[in-house]
């Protein structure tokens, strides 16, 4: 349904380098990036917003790179909703139709079926300051749909929810797109949004696409450190060195003991989710210094130094022992793999189910 190939935008001194992706027709996509990736830039020339410096945009076998907005038949969601306050929630689903005067009996139709499926009937005279977050969402949704747009844009939809609405209203999204059968393109920089909503996830690194497939693909085996940290793999690049019966993984200029059976001088890679790591004293651990805590709940992040500069995030049982300059011996129970085989990781907890 949407294919775009080789985009280039400049623009406030940032540029998108040579995007290139294609979302199948009624998949979702997931643009995945960190702020200031470009993820609103990428929408907006979709969208015709932007003018573009190379590319081609195709959308239904049709190459829309120069038309205007208004006859793309894409629909943006904006990170705000946009929604008009002196308006009432009807007011603003209606705006479109009415403005290009469309016939009357399909505009009911089409409210009507939207209404029921997004809940929206006792919402429908209240004006936009008078809704929650996840209201005011659904209200820019069916504005959006009334209009049956081939493609459906949302901008960091997620990102004015509180963090126990998100996995529900992930859920309600899910089932919408699945109802409709309609092609999105999302752009999040919350890998939950990716893990639960991605048919296809395109990861953003300053203006490239620099991973791109579904979300267990990304997650057995991510392309790059970059990518490995964003999505929470700890991600360890280095070399075997042998010393008598000892084995080494050589970053850099530090050495960490490692239990390998791999020659010496091999290229390897270690990738491990911070809930991989067993805590004791052994012949194979690991030592390093605790440079911050995080609880959450049930278990806690643990940023640890193994030498400088070398960073991992481990995962500890919640309360925490440990503290802020505390030493920790711990070993990683993810195998040590030759950069050339891609790493077996466990996938990613059901994000439809939980939250951040």
């Amino acid at each position: 349904m949407l294919q775009v190939t080789d985009l280039t935008v400049r623009a406030d001194g940032f540029t998108l380098h040579a995007v290139t992706l294609t979302v199948p027709r009624g998949a979702c996509g997931v643009v995945l990036g960190p702020s200031g990736a470009g993820k609103s830039t990428l929408l907006e020339a979709i969208a015709g917003l932007r003018q573009l410096d190379n590319g081609h945009i195709w959308l239904d076998g049709q190459d829309i790179t120069n038309l205007p907005p208004e006859r793309r038949n894409i629909a943006l969601v904006p990170q705000d909703y946009a929604l008009f306050p002196h308006l009432t929630a009807k007011g603003n689903i209606l705006l479109a139709p009415r403005l290009l005067r469309l016939p009357l009996p399909e505009v009911a139709e089409r409210f009507v079926f939207l209404c029921d499926l997004l809940n929206l009937h006792p919402l429908l005279n209240r004006r936009p300051h008078q809704l929650s977050g996840g209201e005011r969402q659904r209200v820019a949704l069916a504005r959006a749909l009334m209009l049956r747009p081939k493609l459906l844009l949302l901008d960091e939809p997620f990102a004015a929810l509180d963090p126990q609405m998100r996995p529900t209203v992930r859920r309600t999204l899910r089932h919408i797109f699945q109802r409709l059968q309609t092609t999105v393109l999302i752009v999040t920089h919350d890998v939950w949004d990716a893990a639960a909503l991605g048919d296809v996830v395109f990861v953003l690194e300053n203006g490239r696409i620099v991973q791109k497939g579904t979300w267990r693909d990304i997650v057995a085996s991510p392309q790059s450190a970059f990518v490995a940290e964003f999505i929470g793999i700890n991600r360890l690049v280095g070399v075997v060195e042998r010393k008598g019966q000892r084995c080494f993984l050589r970053i850099g200029e530090q050495h960490l003991p490692v239990s390998a059976d791999l020659p010496d001088g091999a290229a390897v890679c270690w990738q491990f989710f911070p809930s991989q790591v067993r805590f004791a004293d052994a012949p194979d651990a690991l030592q390093g210094v605790v440079n911050e805590v995080m609880e959450l709940g049930d278990r806690t992040l643990l940023v640890v130094e193994l030498e400088e500069g070398v960073l991992v995030r481990l995962e500890a049982p919640s309360p925490s022992p440990y503290s802020v300059g505390d030493v920790v011996s711990f070993a990683i129970t993810a195998p040590l793999t030759p950069t050339e085989t891609a790493p077996t990781l466990p996938a990613r907890p059901d994000a439809t189910t939980g939250t951040p």
